[in-house]
């Protein structure tokens, strides 16, 4: 308890904490009081959070600005947490990541059912968050054409090239619509995989596997385990395992 303490923070009612398009490098759990989070310039209401909610989750994917702006709707107390020791906490204890799931899963419940309730009064588009497409979600530069890289997917000998700077290895999500790079979810039946588990990054002239947050069951290379976040360097014939899935390397 006294760890917390030190990173508790308290906010009077009509602080803001931050603003949509703000950095966002931290994670934030409400220890007393209420908070709202608020979207576009009239500053609609999706959604009230209170005592142990969570917000801030755009601090778990890189280089992503904050989504919404979170103001102090009754004198609260604010735990913050940064992204580094949010992911050391959640490698450490598997209870808190699921934790902390679901109560992000409660709170984009509340969002999507709010959002509905806003269009049926015939909100006005500005007002509603603009969802990202599949395609908005997965683009990024193409590998020039000279460059040849694949993966071999031991289980079911499936070969993937790979085409794109940045390319993320998981499982759809069949809620959101989202579908990783490399989909593998007819390899994965028993489930294992996160939704977006793992990236290869290709720069100046070399290929790197690394963790994405929030990837529960592990991302291995050659028997290593990977911490979360960090790049490493991809050779030819290295192993990648996710979970318990086996992929060969080729370039």
């Amino acid at each position: 308890m006294k760890s917390s303490k030190k990173l508790t923070t308290p906010f009077k009612k009509g602080d803001i904490i931050y603003k949509t398009g703000d950095e966002q490098n931290n994670f934030y759990i409400i220890d007393k009081g209420k908070v709202r989070v608020l979207f576009g310039e009239n500053s609609v209401a999706l959604a009230t959070l209170s005592t142990g909610d969570f917000f801030g989750e755009e601090s778990l994917n890189e280089d992503q600005d904050a989504a919404y702006t979170i103001e102090v709707a009754e004198d609260a107390d604010i735990i913050k947490i940064s992204y580094l020791s949010l992911v050391e906490m959640m490698n450490k204890n598997r209870e808190i990541s699921l934790k902390i799931l679901k109560k992000l899963s409660e709170k984009n419940i509340k969002i999507f059912h709010n959002l509905i309730q806003l269009k049926a009064k015939s909100v006005t588009p500005e007002k509603i968050p603009k969802v990202k497409s599949e395609e908005e979600e997965n683009t990024s530069q193409k590998l020039g054409p000279d460059i040849k890289a694949y993966l071999i997917i031991q289980r079911s000998n499936r070969i993937v090239q790979l085409t794109k700077l940045n390319t993320f290895l998981g499982r759809r999500d069949y809620t959101t619509g989202f579908i990783p790079d490399v989909d593998l979810t007819k390899e994965d039946e028993e489930k294992y995989i996160s939704r977006k588990h793992s990236k290869i990054s290709y720069t100046d002239g070399k290929f790197y596997l690394s963790e994405e947050p929030g990837a529960i069951n592990g991302t291995f290379l050659n028997g290593t385990k990977l911490n979360t976040g960090v790049k490493y360097e991809l050779n030819n014939e290295d192993e990648i395992t996710l979970c318990h899935l086996n992929i060969i390397f080729k370039y």
